[in-house]
């Protein structure tokens, strides 16, 4: 839990709007099993809903900055500050 919270709090020291989480972070950069992948993301899924976030996952659609975007498949979730 530590490592999930440590890893997001630096996502969000890079840009507390969007964060963007990638399929290359967490599976290749820091070896991340399909079932630990799961579980990481329904951490930082709750993590982001409890703190003011709108969440999405690969395939959904959002809007950012008045722009309609898409969850590109190189990203496994992407996190938008409400």
């Amino acid at each position: 839990m530590k490592e999930v919270t440590n890893y997001l709090n630096n996502k969000l020291d890079q840009d507390e709007n969007l964060v963007r989480i990638t399929f290359y972070e967490i599976r290749i950069k820091y070896n991340l099993s399909e079932e630990e992948t799961e579980t990481f993301l329904e951490l930082a899924k709750n993590k982001f809903e409890n703190t003011g976030y709108n969440v999405f996952f690969t395939g959904d659609t959002y809007e950012y900055e008045n722009i309609p975007k898409v969850v590109q498949t190189n990203e496994l979730m992407v996190a938008v500050k409400k």
